[in-house]
């Protein structure tokens, strides 16, 4: 009797115990579905066939209709994994999560931080970064992958038709990640320029048309040297009298000068520095009036409202506040000192970022100092990674003030442009258009993840 009985509780233990497997296994089974919509929440309806699709790892149906596309694409150290969610109609993003990659610490690998995912949110497909075409940003053919193509844009003359007057005229930018500081010289003869050069000055001193005419600065083995093509610009210049003559792509090359192959924005920037000075376009920054002064933009993606306080006394800036509110009324400043808003694990903070802006034009007065690049960042403050647009443009709006400038109402600017949306039929909280922003120093990353995306939409439009 008493074997009986133990013979009895062993086989309502491993009843049990066999009865919470299959429990345990169906709820894994089910988490992996789940895990394989790339987090999305929702119940996997349908799984779709991705057999022969290059780059499409899976793609499934949730309950509520939308698509979850799992693509890996070739990123500039190795594959990128990453999981997009379309809507119903397998045209709008609305959701990026990168799932696996291997990019260069602290620069392509910011495509996994929210500030670049969130773009991608509620944007139609396909994606673009600027200076692409958008029309080739979609992939071809079923499943493939493409290169979204460049195009240079012609570069805008602002003194075109103006009289220049005789004389030599010079511009200086800011020294470079390299050291070198470019100079553009251009003498105007009868109306007419006459004379142009552009060099990069060495921190030593050295000129970089004379390293590379020497042989001490070499880009390529049978190319034209550095110097021949600072002349071949100069020389396209004078023969056309108009900077409208170049184009140039999002990284500053140009396909109008036969044989050149540099960079050519801080010749076109110095350049455009001389034409405004000798067309007598250039004046002096109206004197600021003593107070304080407050400027307020619209709400990001994220909810933060960015504000700049500038105080001026005796005509002179001497403080410059920057912050982001958030919708529950936290600062942006604040969060990133008690470390609930972190970017970096070793770069400085959002605040401290923000206060070396400030300083910066206190101690330049000037707004001319801050270069951006497309996606609104600067190599003009050191340790400044963050984008810089809203800092500078609400800046502009504080010196207009001090200056007497009369400003346009924010608020109906605001609303033309919120009606301007709706009436294209894209929606007032997301880009509407397709145009993604660059990670500033990982073009290659950023492009490997427009690609992704482009290469999941193309699937679903081919997809039964």
């Amino acid at each position: 009797m008493k074997n009986q009985n133990v013979k009895g509780i062993i086989a309502l233990v491993l009843v049990t115990a066999l009865s919470f497997g299959v429990i345990i296994g169906t709820k894994t089974l089910t988490a992996g579905d789940n895990g394989a919509a790339g987090g999305s929440e929702g119940t996997v309806a349908r799984e779709l066939d991705v057999s022969g699709a290059e780059g499409i790892e899976k793609a499934v149906q949730l309950e509520d209709g939308s698509y979850v596309v799992s693509v890996v694409t070739k990123g500039y150290h190795g594959d990128i994994r990453m999981d997009v969610t379309f809507d119903e109609g397998k045209s709008v993003v609305q959701h990026l999560a990168v799932t696996d990659q291997s990019e260069t610490e602290g620069v392509g690998s910011k495509i996994t931080e929210a500030d670049f995912l969130v773009q991608f949110s509620g944007v139609p497909a396909p994606v673009y970064l600027p200076g692409m075409d958008a029309a080739g940003g979609a992939a071809s053919g079923e499943g493939a992958e493409t290169e979204t193509k460049e195009a240079p844009q012609p570069v805008e003359d602002p003194v075109q038709g103006a009289a220049l007057q005789d004389g030599t005229y010079e511009a200086y930018g800011e020294p470079d990640a390299n050291g070198y500081t470019y100079h553009v010289a251009m003498t105007v003869e009868n109306g007419a320029i006459t004379a142009v050069t552009w060099d990069g000055i060495g921190e030593d001193g050295s000129s970089k048309s004379h390293l590379s005419e020497i042989g001490e600065y070499v880009m390529t083995e049978d190319g034209l040297t550095w110097k021949e093509q600072s002349e071949a610009l100069a020389q396209t210049l004078i023969e056309n009298q108009t900077l409208s003559v170049f184009t140039m792509d999002s990284q500053g090359k140009t396909d109008a000068v036969s044989g050149v192959s540099i960079s050519i924005g801080d010749f076109i920037s110095l350049a455009r520095q001389c034409m405004e000075e000798a067309a007598g376009m250039t004046q002096e920054a109206p004197a600021l009036q003593d107070g304080t002064y407050e400027a307020h933009g619209e709400p990001d993606a994220n909810g933060y409202t960015y504000q700049v306080t500038m105080t001026v006394e005796n005509g002179v800036i001497t403080a410059v506040t920057w912050d982001g509110i958030g919708e529950d009324g936290s600062s942006k400043s604040h969060l990133s000192e008690i470390g609930e808003y972190v970017m970096t694990e070793d770069g400085p903070t959002w605040k401290e970022q923000s206060e070396a802006l400030a300083q910066a034009l206190i101690e330049n007065q000037s707004l001319d100092i801050f270069t951006m690049d497309e996606a609104g960042k600067t190599d003009a403050v050191s340790g400044v990674s963050i984008s810089i647009g809203d800092f500078v443009s609400l800046a502009q709006q504080c010196m207009a003030q001090a200056a007497g400038e009369e400003l346009p109402a924010q608020t109906e600017a605001a609303e033309t442009k919120e009606a301007e949306t709706e009436a294209a039929g894209g929606s007032s909280a997301g880009q509407g258009d397709g145009q993604i922003d660059a990670i500033s120093g990982a073009t290659i990353s950023s492009k490997a993840v427009v690609t992704g995306v482009n290469a999941a939409y193309q699937y679903l439009q081919t997809a039964e």
